[in-house]
């Protein structure tokens, strides 16, 4: 019979790094972590890649209980992953410690490795969400505004920021395709149609925006669909407005991330602590925001989701009056000039005079206390806009389509818990 190994999967993983990594030779990687010398070898080598029945972990426990760590952080935080966010971390992981592994390093761990950590840590749960009306209308409730509520007040308290409304941001984005139309009515003959000359052109441009309790705006940043603009699209901007581009002109993660080293970090002033609260979009969270974060003392927490439309001072005062901005300016050059287009150059321009003739220091202020986000205060949210705290038990649960848990968002657990196991 052969003899059982007396090692850790552990202390195998370490040797095999240390060996790839050259810090040891296979010999004295053996006498260090108390693994065979022929075993680093045959794995060093390359003999065990193609074998079926290879380690369920490929993660060393001190790293296994970081990532599951950071995965409950993002949960409570209001950032819950997702399978294919989780690969994506495990692939940094693996990337950071230098040593070799089994995972294909552009695609991530398997579906089964995924599914075996989780049947290690059944505190965890993945959960189908649901269309989005459905979804709102639970995720609106009273057990869920609560928590969120709890979460804010215990955050705001911990980092002394009750009275200091210009260390507390909300941002968002929000996007145009010109094809918006307008709420204003018009006046036209009894039983004819009517018509409004418009003069923007179709496509998708998403303007982010940040603007913080005391009521200042912070640089805007404009994601265009597919390129930049190729003729001149600064002119009648602040210089202080970023740009970029997507395929579809919508956010991904990278633009978040640059978004954040350049207009957040720099513009929302050298008080710290800092605290910057938005939706719980997966675009917005990566590995490296979070550590910027840290490095900077910004704290973040994720609104819960679907409930935007309650709590987000944007989404409460800010997006609906510029939207309607827009239109109007839009609606008032095609009266001047029939043949005038607002093509990508010319929407910033357009854009930034909606935004300066909208965003009043009032109205930024009235947004932040009309969601209750500052001054903090959970009777601004009436019950009469909510679900009672029993509504998801009173309607049926298909476990095939289960919503989204109103425990998403809690209060327990300490600010960057799991960041320092990381790395």
């Amino acid at each position: 019979m052969p003899q059982k190994k007396q090692y850790l999967q552990e202390s195998l993983d370490k040797a095999i790094g240390a060996v790839n990594s050259n810090k040891l030779s296979i010999s004295k990687a053996a006498t260090e972590y108390g693994v065979p010398r022929t075993t680093i070898s045959d794995h060093v080598n390359g003999k065990y890649d193609n074998h079926l029945n290879g380690p369920s972990k490929m993660l060393t426990d001190e790293e296994e209980t970081s990532l599951i760590n950071y995965v409950k952080y993002m949960a409570e935080r209001g950032f819950p992953l997702t399978r294919r966010m989780l690969k994506a971390f495990v692939i940094s992981i693996i990337e950071k410690s230098g040593r070799s592994t089994l995972f294909n390093m552009e695609k991530g761990p398997s579906n089964k490795w995924v599914n075996k950590l989780l049947n290690r840590h059944l505190e965890l749960s993945e959960k189908l969400p649901e269309q989005q009306d459905k979804a709102r209308r639970r995720m609106s409730n009273v057990t869920v505004v609560d928590q969120y509520f709890k979460l804010l007040v215990d955050t705001v308290d911990s980092l002394g920021l009750t009275n200091k409304p210009n260390q507390i941001f909300n941002c968002d984005e929000s996007g145009f395709s010109g094809k918006e139309k307008s709420k204003e009515k018009v006046l036209t003959l009894k039983g004819s149609h009517s018509y409004q000359q418009k003069v923007l052109v179709h496509g998708h441009i998403t303007v982010h925006m940040c603007i913080a309790a005391d009521g200042h705006v912070l640089p805007s940043f404009l994601i265009f669909d597919g390129c930049l603009p190729h003729r001149s699209f600064k002119d009648g901007v602040p210089d202080n407005w970023l740009y970029g581009s997507s395929e579809s002109g919508t956010w991904i993660p990278k633009l978040f991330e640059n978004w954040f080293d350049k207009v957040f970090i720099p513009f929302c002033g050298t008080r710290r602590p800092v605290l910057l609260i938005f939706d719980n979009h997966d675009s917005h969270i990566s590995i490296d925001l979070i550590e910027k974060a840290k490095a900077n003392n910004i704290h973040i927490i994720g609104l819960p989701p679907h409930t935007t439309h309650l709590l987000q001072p944007l989404d409460v005062a800010i997006f609906g009056p510029l939207k309607e901005k827009v239109n109007q300016l839009s609606v008032t050059l095609g009266n001047l000039n029939k043949c005038a287009t607002i093509g990508k150059a010319k929407f910033p321009a357009l854009l930034s005079t909606a935004i300066d003739q909208t965003t009043t220091l009032a109205r930024v202020k009235e947004s932040f206390r009309k969601s209750g986000m500052y001054p903090v205060d959970r009777s601004i949210i009436p019950n009469s806009q909510l679900a009672p705290a029993d509504f998801n038990k009173s309607e049926k649960t298909n476990k095939e389509t289960t919503d989204v848990d109103t425990t998403t968002i809690t209060s327990n657990g300490k600010l960057f818990i799991s960041f320092d196991l990381l790395y």
